[in-house]
């Protein structure tokens, strides 16, 4: 059965480091072309960016259909705002993004109305960055690899995405994609890795430790393990399956609240 093609905006992050970023395409089950809504919102006064289209099928060479006549509207506390359209399937404003607040976003297309929620959490800080330089064994080559050591809030649950710059250039491919949670480390002061990547002497590399909520780490580990090929949430499937969506009413795509910190390193240096 062929799949179709869903292009995602992984960053989303684009938002944290730059105004453009590459896409990641994952192939997803047959389906009838659904909406999928992506909006990520950042702590502090940031321009808060909606996109919404269509999906299209895995052989149409055409562009995803943009909607551009949406009603968006996020609400928090008692405040109500409504987002306007920016052109080509975007609605954006800036907003001041509070943390310990929980936001909702209602999408209004063709009379049918998608709901999602997220929590702004606090950041988690990073309390070190280091390279160290490893022989290759197995898939790993060898080179420089890059690790940060931050200390877990041991009250509750946490949910982490690493993300990273080489050289003032934001890394967005498959294998970029880290998500990890606190099941091991809970109250510890664990390290991580940004994977098999391996850096150079010189090399400038910016890290960002993303501290978001559980429904947000559900959709990029579930991308997480399409990209892997293990299916998705319903893993050994014939077909991938598509990421665990926050949005009501079948939508696909999500709807998260960003909290960072970040560090930098010279390697080698």
């Amino acid at each position: 059965m062929k799949s179709i093609q869903l292009i995602v905006s992984a960053i989303i992050i684009a938002f944290l480091v730059t105004a453009c970023e590459k896409v990641i395409d994952v192939d997803l089950k047959d389906a009838a072309p659904s909406i999928v809504i992506e909006a990520v919102l950042m702590e502090g006064e940031n321009d808060f960016v909606v996109k919404i289209s269509k999906t299209a099928p895995y052989f149409d060479n055409s562009p995803s259909e943009k909607i551009d006549h949406a009603n968006v509207t996020l609400k928090f506390n008692d405040e109500e705002i409504d987002i306007p359209n920016s052109g080509n399937g975007i609605y954006s404003l800036p907003v001041n993004a509070l943390i310990n607040t929980e936001y909702h976003l209602e999408v209004n297309v063709d009379n049918e109305t998608y709901n999602a929620s997220t929590t702004m959490l606090d950041k988690v800080m990073i309390d070190t960055i280091y390279s160290e330089f490893e022989e290759g064994f197995g898939p790993r080559e060898s080179g420089y690899y890059v690790y940060i050591k931050y200390t877990d809030p041991g009250d509750v649950e946490n949910f982490y995405r690493l993300t990273h710059s080489l050289n003032g250039e934001y890394q967005n491919t498959e294998s970029d994609l880290r998500v990890f949670n606190d099941l091991r480390n809970n109250g510890n002061q664990p390290k991580t890795s940004l994977g098999f990547k391996v850096f150079e002497e010189g090399d400038v590399v910016d890290v960002n430790l993303i501290h978001f909520d559980e429904s947000s780490y559900d959709y990029f580990s579930s991308l997480n393990d399409i990209i892997g090929g293990n299916g998705g949430p319903s893993g050994g499937a014939a077909a991938p399956g598509n990421p665990l969506s926050n949005w009501s009413n079948n939508a696909l795509g999500y709807f998260s609240a960003y909290n960072y910190d970040t560090a930098t390193i010279i390697i080698g240096e």
